[in-house]
């Protein structure tokens, strides 16, 4: 797949000046394959440079990237997801027009799930007008459920170290901590056609690395946790609408953790984090979960393992999709 994913750069009828990849601790014949082709390709030899080194997850692979890249700009594409060849053309037309942005993203296709038959942006549920345009605050548009996919954007290089790359502590979710403190320091526009064919095959294919751990509860509200947290901290002066979300967040964060936890039968743990909650705002759904709480726990605990018996579990992506199209996958408290 690696070769196709690099042969699809090279076929943009904008050329990239280099390829960088970052072998982030492959245990197969990787670094054989990128080898045999820079030697057997002349355009492999010209533009593709690798480096190898021990896992860090993608964070620490793309940060790798970064540092070693000479371009104006950089883009980023993973080992299963394909450019389309005019992706780079395009998205130059876009920031030839809108000259005060920093970053251009693209909408994409879905390839491998028969689940997401639609474009990124439909599964965003968002709708931009004209071909090209302009997002004057990015930072609105991607504190909560966004159509900016790493895959499908490309950045001003200085922007991207001056934002600090990406977080190494993030293993899940580090794409959305990253775009929301791109935000902070430069305009979006847009290409609003698929430029990119984005793999969605089951996620245990596709994870590496402690990111495997993704379909654990825990991981992920320990990841999520922490990037809301800090989004709140660089928040701070933001509009109150982009705080109000960040806050919800955060209360929809600690709620969770307060259902792990009496799943686990650790009440005075769940209390803490109902409490904590509800320091985030007080909600008709939450007010009568604490209800519950105060009076019957061990009802939501049978509430929380009979939904949770009843889940889909695909990738994280997938769950969202199954609730709004009304599949099996039940719902969660």
């Amino acid at each position: 797949m690696l070769k196709l994913v690099v042969d699809s750069v090279l076929a943009q009828t904008y050329p990239a000046l280099e390829i960088i990849i970052i072998d982030d601790g492959s245990a197969d014949d990787t670094a054989c394959m990128v080898q045999r082709a820079i030697a057997d390709r002349p355009s492999w030899r010209e533009r593709v440079r690798y480096y190898y080194q021990d896992n860090q997850g993608i964070s620490g692979a793309l940060n790798a990237g970064i540092a070693r890249a000479q371009g104006k700009w950089i883009g980023f594409t993973a080992q299963d997801d394909l450019w389309l060849p005019w992706k780079l053309e395009w998205q130059f037309r876009a920031l030839d027009r809108y000259r005060d942005c920093g970053l251009c993203f693209t909408d994409a296709w879905f390839m491998n799930n028969p689940y997401m038959k639609m474009t990124l942006f439909e599964f965003a549920q968002k709708q931009f007008k004209g071909p090209l345009g302009a997002i004057d605050d990015p930072v609105q548009l991607v504190v909560g459920k966004h159509p900016v996919w790493t895959q499908t954007m490309i950045a001003r290089a200085d922007l991207i170290r001056q934002a600090g790359g990406l977080d190494p502590f993030l293993r899940y979710s580090e794409d959305h901590d990253f775009l929301f403190r791109m935000g902070l320091v430069t305009k979006f526009c847009y290409v609003g056609m698929p430029m990119v064919l984005i793999d969605r095959s089951p996620a245990d294919m596709r994870h590496l690395g402690e990111s495997k751990n993704w379909h654990k509860t825990e991981f992920r509200l320990r990841m999520d946790q922490y990037r809301f947290e800090k989004q709140q901290k660089l928040g701070q002066g933001l509009s109150r609408d982009i705080q109000s979300t960040i806050r919800a967040n955060l209360r929809s964060i600690h709620s969770a953790w307060a259902n792990w936890y009496m799943e686990q039968g650790e009440y005075e743990k769940a209390r803490t984090s109902l409490a904590r909650s509800l320091d985030y705002g007080l909600t008709p759904s939450l007010a009568l979960k604490w209800l519950i709480f105060r009076t019957a726990p061990a009802l939501i605990k049978k509430m929380l393992i009979r939904d949770r018996s009843k889940e889909i579990r695909f990738d994280r992506v997938s769950w969202q999709l199954d609730d709004t199209a009304g599949s099996p996958a039940g719902p969660t408290v």
